[in-house]
């Protein structure tokens, strides 16, 4: 029969082991891996001919100073007041209708692009009894419905900023 184990002995490797076992890895994988390596190699040497990885390596010894620019920076006046009108923005944009504002910009934009057309087209100068007229084409009078209640909307709402 066999003897009984009374100790258990932990095998200690060495440092030098260990850098051994590790190089051993790295050749492995750069061997597994060669395509890929040198084409890592190749971007950072054109990196380095550009002169970004110099910038970019002295932006990160700078980074303290850098970080204190743009927080002093983004602290100003003018750009919070920015910041303040794009998310305002967002708001507007996020409360209207995707399909209505589709439809309007839609309609906007082909309608300017044929004015403009039919402009080039025709140099005749209009008169009152043109406009007179252009009043009963019934797109032309939707056209003017439309903006007139616009305005009307827009003046309500002006109103309401007063009170």
């Amino acid at each position: 029969m066999a003897k009984p184990i009374t100790t258990i002995q932990k095998q200690t490797i060495t440092e030098e082991e260990k850098r051994e076992k590790t190089i051993e890895e790295l050749k492995t994988s750069l061997t597994e891996k060669e395509e890929a390596v040198t084409e890592l190699l190749s971007i950072i040497e054109e990196l380095h001919k550009s002169g970004i990885l110099e910038a970019a390596n002295a932006m990160l010894k700078a980074k303290e100073d850098i970080v204190k620019i743009v927080i002093g920076q983004a602290n100003r006046k003018p750009v919070t007041t920015a910041i303040n009108h794009v998310i305002g923005m967002a708001q507007l944009l996020a409360n209207l209708d995707p399909q209505l504002t589709d439809k309007l910009l839609e309609s906007t934009a082909s309608s300017i692009a044929e004015a403009y057309k039919q402009t080039k087209e025709k140099d005749k100068k209009i008169g009152i009894f043109d406009l007179l007229k252009a009043v009963n084409d019934p797109d032309v009078n939707r056209a003017i419905r439309f903006i007139l209640s616009s305005l009307k909307e827009f003046g309500k709402r002006l109103d309401d900023d007063k009170s």
